[in-house]
């Protein structure tokens, strides 16, 4: 009797293959340990790339706005509690430059601005001119502990009082490589005045955008004379999006054109209880939570030609109602998801739970419980640092 054929072996490219295809990172680790042929396949840097490539990063965490209150990750049972206890093991900003000490305003913390694509873009008041605090602004990885520090503003700042500063990640050309950045900032002046710089990695250095003055934005029926936004805009499809005080409104700026323009909200939105989101398709979406906390209403906004139509801009996509939270807020906003935070323990008054909505399934999911009342922070998202390149 002939012995039994035995099975070719798979060729590494047919490994690569199934590898590719396995969408948790816990399971391709396992893998990893399985053989040393597996090991060497998964932790090549070409496959860890097309891996990056083919799956959305992971739910890590949430890092405090002011960076010395650390980072706080996902809670077993969720799935990404594994990973996200590697990030915490080594996530700490104690690497950060040393900062000034500010004998007028003691503000002197880093806190967080903005992150995106793994990196964090931090900022902490410039204190040698104590009447006109200028961020400074570092980019870091956490994950490798390195940092850029981002060129001084102050040559670029102009003679007008300067009444807010924002900066914030937007998208690279080249997504393929995962070393560049580019982060815009806003420098609002009075007399309505706003001058945009742009810093790109492969450069090194802050150019210079354009200078607008949006009186023409505001109506002669306006009660307001000039323009005051709330910090934290949000990037949308190309464009900068900040909340207008007391005006239903929002100040866009559109990054290609360098144009501004104001966009109607639906009526009763001038409070601070609403999110934007890239809602698919180039569309902005909205969030907004009813007065009674008990609801979340999905706008979806298009652009309509026609004013006739204008008021039919704003679409009521759907009504979430949050019965499991307990007096809930918006937290934040990072695609794809919106973060909500609120105690749905009633008599426990020591802790905030964090929910996750997914944006495209309106699927609401606790993600994490904290050790204090109120927390203020950020999502990151990203892959186990095992998997992670460097990023500065």
């Amino acid at each position: 009797m002939a012995p039994p054929r035995q099975l070719p072996a798979l060729t590494d490219d047919l490994l690569d293959e199934i590898f590719v295809r396995i969408g948790c990172p816990a399971a391709l680790t396992r893998a990893s340990a399985a053989s040393v042929a597996f090991r060497r396949l998964i932790t090549d840097p070409t496959f860890l790339r097309r891996y990056r490539t083919r799956h959305r990063p992971l739910l890590l965490g949430f890092f405090s706005y002011q960076a010395s209150e650390g980072f706080h990750p996902i809670e077993a049972p969720h799935p990404n509690a594994p990973a996200s206890r590697a990030v915490a093991s080594i996530s700490a900003v104690d690497y950060l430059p040393p900062n000034k000490t500010n004998q007028w305003f003691k503000t002197n913390n880093w806190h967080i601005s903005d992150i995106r694509d793994g990196r964090l873009l931090m900022e902490c008041d410039d204190v040698d001119d104590p009447f006109v605090l200028l961020p400074v602004y570092v980019v870091c990885d956490p994950l490798s502990r390195t940092y850029l520090m981002l060129p001084p503003l102050r040559p670029y700042c102009g003679e007008q009082i300067l009444h807010e500063v924002d900066a914030l990640f937007v998208p690279c050309a080249e997504k393929d490589d995962e070393t560049s950045f580019r982060v815009i900032c806003t420098m609002h002046y009075e007399k309505n005045l706003a001058v945009s710089l742009f810093f790109d990695s492969g450069y090194g250095s802050w150019t210079v955008g354009k200078s607008f003055s949006w009186n023409a934005l505001i109506s002669s029926n306006e009660q307001e004379s000039y323009i005051r936004i709330l910090p934290r805009p949000y990037y949308v499809y190309g464009s900068i999006y900040w909340r207008v005080v007391g005006m239903n409104k929002l100040l866009k700026l559109n990054i290609n054109a360098m144009e501004f323009s104001m966009v109607d909200l639906p009526l009763g939105h001038d409070g601070p209880s609403a999110i934007f989101v890239e809602a698919g398709e180039g569309r902005l979406g909205m969030f907004s939570r009813t007065a009674d906390g008990k609801f979340l209403n999905y706008y979806c906004y298009d652009s309509i030609e026609n004013e006739d139509q204008r008021a039919n801009e704003w679409q009521l996509k759907n009504v979430i109602p949050l019965h499991v939270l307990d007096h809930p807020r918006i937290s934040g906003a990072s695609q794809p998801y919106i973060f909500l935070k609120g105690n749905s323990e009633v008599q426990d008054s020591m802790h905030t739970t964090i929910y996750s909505l997914d944006i495209k399934t309106l699927k609401i999911e606790r993600v994490n419980r904290l050790s204090c009342r109120s927390f203020t922070g950020r999502s990151y998202f990203g892959f186990p640092p095992w998997m992670s390149p460097k990023r500065i």
